[in-house]
């Protein structure tokens, strides 16, 4: 019998919303459907989302105000598709530089330009016309240099600096560290990780670390994060130590899948982004929709989950000043806000007043909630691939109990299989969920 070191899609579904955050969260920004990863701030309280396209080199930069208008930054940055995998790949982070530059990070793919760190002038940028790759000024060739090493793969994810401004790159790839010098320009290895016998009866002999993330400490040091490779063992990811001369030590272990990190700007503690967990080969072999968290870790080893509710997965995350927490959906194409400082407002409807029965159910279950005040309501349902059930245009509902109820079939009016499905309920821009469970 196989082991069972990876839980059912059922038990990992039913844990998540049954501890689902005490925070609703709002949608901050929607319509991104673009494969929406990286999410940064810059100086001015401008939310920048980096897009990774859908394979056909379209991946692009959208600058979000802080009252949620959209404006397209960037376009036809690289995107592939990697037939293999099944993902798309290409343009993951935007980070701020001095003198109004931009660096864009570019992972794998097939374009001339992927595996690269391109850099480009925001003065350049006229609202309403969005730069090319003919405005790139800079092309730091990551993959060049881990490739020109030996390394089979290069795929740069994420990435930070130290007090001098040299790079210090997560080439999930080549599974090293990579600094670059910010005099002479050159590109060194800090750190190769080693991958960990897989101890499941599929999957490679060696499952690879995948770092995901540096981040750089208080004292100068910094924390590697990791993903860990297929397959995506529920509690095989670790958080590092690492210095300036390679060495490397275990700082926290126990996590699943972890693509980002950054510090609380309210307390200084390290928080990290589970990216989602992998379902059961045998019968999911996916991520399952609604496993993404934001988990912060304390000094003594205790942890804390700030965000869940994230319908989709989600491979990035940011602060604010305030200390809220935004999360990039990147199924659905949306930023969540998590409104973490104080805040007095009631929600439209609580999650706790969300109810769905019979559960399981045969033939049709009502999704019954409560609204505080009147809100326009959209509804949907999905399977855990993230494929659209159901859809629920309820309009603008008033005060008081409210339902819809499914019958357990698909878009095209056929019966859907038996087991659990994802429900959202969009009410303005909060969002609630939930799952239910189809029996035959």
């Amino acid at each position: 019998m196989k082991k069972q070191l990876l839980l059912t899609a059922t038990a990992i579904v039913m844990a998540f919303f049954t501890l689902s955050a005490q925070v609703t969260p709002t949608v901050f920004a929607d319509g991104l459907p673009a494969n929406l990863i990286g999410l940064n701030f810059d100086e001015d309280g401008n939310l920048w989302a980096t897009q990774g396209g859908t394979g056909n080199d379209d991946g692009k930069i959208t600058l979000i105000d802080p009252e949620g208008n959209q404006t397209v930054f960037m376009t036809g940055l690289p995107s592939t598709y990697i037939q293999a995998t099944g993902e798309v790949v290409g343009s993951y982070r935007t980070y701020q530089l001095p003198d109004n530059k931009v660096l864009i990070v570019v992972g794998e793919g097939a374009h001339d330009l992927s595996e690269t760190l391109l850099t480009v002038d925001k003065s350049d940028f006229t609202p309403g016309t969005p730069l090319t790759l003919t405005d790139v000024e800079q092309v730091f060739d990551v993959g060049g240099f881990s490739r020109g090493l030996g390394f089979v793969n290069s795929n740069p994810f994420n990435l930070d600096w130290d007090e001098e401004g040299n790079l210090y790159i997560a080439d999930s790839g080549a599974n090293s560290i990579i600094k670059r010098d910010k005099v002479t320009g050159e590109f060194t290895i800090v750190k190769t990780l080693e991958g960990n016998p897989n101890p499941l009866p599929f999957g490679p002999p060696v499952i690879d670390p995948v770092p995901t993330k540096v981040l750089r400490k208080a004292d100068g040091t910094f924390h590697v994060s990791q993903l860990t490779g297929f397959p995506f063992i529920e509690g095989a990811s670790k958080i590092f130590n690492l210095d300036a001369a390679g060495n490397l030590s275990v700082h926290e272990e126990g996590f699943t899948c972890i693509t980002d990190m950054a510090f609380d700007p309210t307390d200084g503690n390290l928080c990290v982004m589970q990216f989602g967990v992998f379902g059961p080969v045998d019968s999911t072999l996916n991520f399952i929709l609604g496993t993404a968290a934001v988990i912060k870790v304390f000094p003594d080893g205790t942890r804390d989950t700030l965000a869940q509710g994230i319908n989709g997965l989600s491979a990035a995350f940011t602060f604010d000043a305030a200390g809220n927490v935004y999360v990039s959906d990147l199924v659905f194409g949306q930023v969540l806000k998590f409104q973490l400082s104080t805040d007095t407002d009631e929600p439209v409807v609580a999650a706790t007043a969300v109810k769905s029965f019979p559960n399981p159910f045969t033939e049709q279950v009502t999704i019954q909630y409560e609204l505080t005040q009147s809100a326009d309501i959209f509804a949907e349902i999905f399977d855990l691939s993230g494929r659209r059930m159901a859809t629920f245009d309820q309009g603008r509902q008033g005060a008081g109990t409210h339902a819809f109820d499914w019958n357990g079939t698909n878009a095209s009016g056929l019966k859907a299989a038996p087991g659990m499905y994802v429900y959202r309920i969009q009410v303005g821009k909060q969002l609630v969920s939930g799952v239910v469970n189809l029996t035959r």
